[in-house]
């Protein structure tokens, strides 16, 4: 697994034209749910490897079933042929080489807990299957049967059996402690980093004992990045700590702390963010993803309707606040929980993009707000500086804090106009805003320098209604990229 060290591990900057030179670390990686291999592709070279993303989550590639169009039939497992609505193995192959050469690793969202949730059906790619019969890949002894509840579902999430041995919503439970299965499950995640991906995200992962996922990471051919999906509760009898030796780890309580916090008047927790989860080394972090935007919780922030506003100022929040590695999110507009993405007739993903590289609805491309390049570069460029300094809030509306002499931002969560003088950290001299309109993100330069700290470190400012100030180190706004 790499450590958040190597994660940074400074890469050429070819593509920026200066192959003598070396980059600022790549810190920040984005999760395109749903969307098609060749779009993905397209984005690697058009927008995350300029704008200096690290790496891509990709939507499971294997052959999953064929119901009625929902999101979640991706991680309904019908072989692991890579075959789905995506994309076939050559796009798959295709798309994993051009953004390896854009620089930005892809990692594929594994569903190694169990198959098919369903009595019988075909899958993607033509194969069949009945409820624990896989015919060339698995059989029912490779399968638990928990002898719980007259159905083999789990009932008590807070039971450890019944959580790792019993069927998730029906889903056929692989039998992941079996040496065979693991050898079939290694021999799958093998496949994908022959074809150059980079990392994993282990879906479900608190259904698989933490020994079985480390035991399965073991047995890959090379070092790649995994990260495990835990949806943890306090008192539950699944801990964070228990799956470290398998990679890092969801901090699934932080965008429920960072969501309540902006939309409920708590801003002064937000210091302490980390309190209580994974230390920072171990830690995935999101704004939201595609299970928790689906949830209507109300400290989940939702880019479209209402939190619009203070969805953006939270992704700034992430991408400067130094705690775990961020990932920003990507998805389509929907109206129903169930509701998939936009398919064709031959069931295969529509576009995302236009000839123009444009979005199409009903896709959003929140990453590519345009603050979200900006603090992608202002993560990167303040990495060295991996702690908070001149902390100052109201606890309620308005936030500011700098890393070290290298970043400072400032936040106003309201709908009123804030003005103070605040400590930068900063040398003295004009800045620019990175948040701002006279920011070019492609260019990574700005037009207009208008804001002025004093020798002392302050600035005085006034920040609009629900409105960001991001101030670069000027060295490393005018020499690195």
């Amino acid at each position: 697994m790499f450590s958040k060290l190597q994660r940074s591990i400074l890469l050429l900057t070819v593509l920026l034209g200066t192959s003598s030179a070396l980059a600022a670390p790549r810190t920040v990686f984005v999760q395109l749910f749903e969307w098609p291999w060749r779009d993905v592709a397209r984005e690697c070279e058009v927008y995350l490897g300029p704008s200096g993303f690290s790496a891509v989550q990709v939507s499971p590639p294997h052959e999953h079933m064929i119901h009625n169009g929902a999101w979640w039939e991706r991680y309904q497992v019908i072989s692991y042929k890579l075959e789905s609505r995506g994309g076939n193995e050559a796009e798959f192959a295709d798309m994993v080489r051009r953004c390896n050469a854009a620089g930005v690793d892809v990692y594929a969202d594994a569903v190694i807990n169990h198959m098919a949730g369903f009595p019988q059906g075909v899958g993607f790619a033509g194969s069949k299957f009945t409820h624990k019969e896989y015919p060339g890949l698995y059989t029912s002894n490779d399968f638990h049967a928990c002898g719980r509840n007259g159905h083999d579902n789990i009932v008590n999430y807070r039971d450890l059996y019944e959580l790792q041995y019993c069927q998730l919503v029906g889903l056929a439970d692989l039998a992941t402690g079996a040496p065979k299965v693991q050898q079939t499950i290694a021999e799958y995640l093998n496949h994908m980093l022959d074809l150059g991906v980079s990392g994993f995200r282990i879906d479900a992962a608190k259904h698989i004992p933490a020994r079985d996922i480390a035991q399965i990471v073991r047995k890959m051919k090379r070092s790649a990045y995994v990260f495990q999906e835990i949806i943890h509760e306090n008192g539950g009898p699944v801990q964070y700590g228990d799956y470290f030796a398998g990679g890092d780890v969801t901090a699934y309580e932080y965008p429920f702390i960072l969501g309540g916090s902006i939309k409920y008047g708590g801003l002064g927790n937000l210091l302490n963010l980390s309190r209580g989860l994974p230390d920072s080394e171990h830690s995935l972090v999101f704004v939201t993803n595609h299970d928790l935007e689906r949830t209507g919780d109300g400290n989940i922030l939702r880019y479209t309707g209402a939190d619009h506003n203070v969805y953006r100022l939270a992704q700034i929040y992430m991408l400067a606040y130094p705690y775990g590695y961020p990932q920003v999110y990507s998805g389509y507009d929907f109206t129903s929980y169930d509701q998939g993405p936009p398919i064709g007739p031959n069931l295969r993903t529509l576009n995302v993009l236009a000839n123009d590289n444009t979005c199409v609805a009903p896709w959003t491309c929140e990453h590519r707000l345009p603050e979200v390049a900006a603090m992608v570069n202002f993560r990167n460029q303040t990495d060295k500086a991996f702690y908070v300094n001149n902390w100052n809030t109201d606890g309620f509306s308005f936030v500011a804090f700098s890393r070290g002499n290298l970043g400072f931002v400032a936040l106003n969560f309201s709908n009123n106009s804030i003005t103070r003088d605040l400590q930068t950290g900063l040398p003295a001299g004009n800045y620019c805003d990175l948040t701002g309109p006279s920011y070019s993100r492609q260019l990574r330069k700005c037009t207009d320098m208008k804001y002025n700290v004093k020798s002392d470190g302050t600035i005085t400012v006034t920040l609009p209604p629900y409105s960001s100030l991001v101030l670069l180190n000027r060295e490393q706004f005018k020499n690195k990229k």
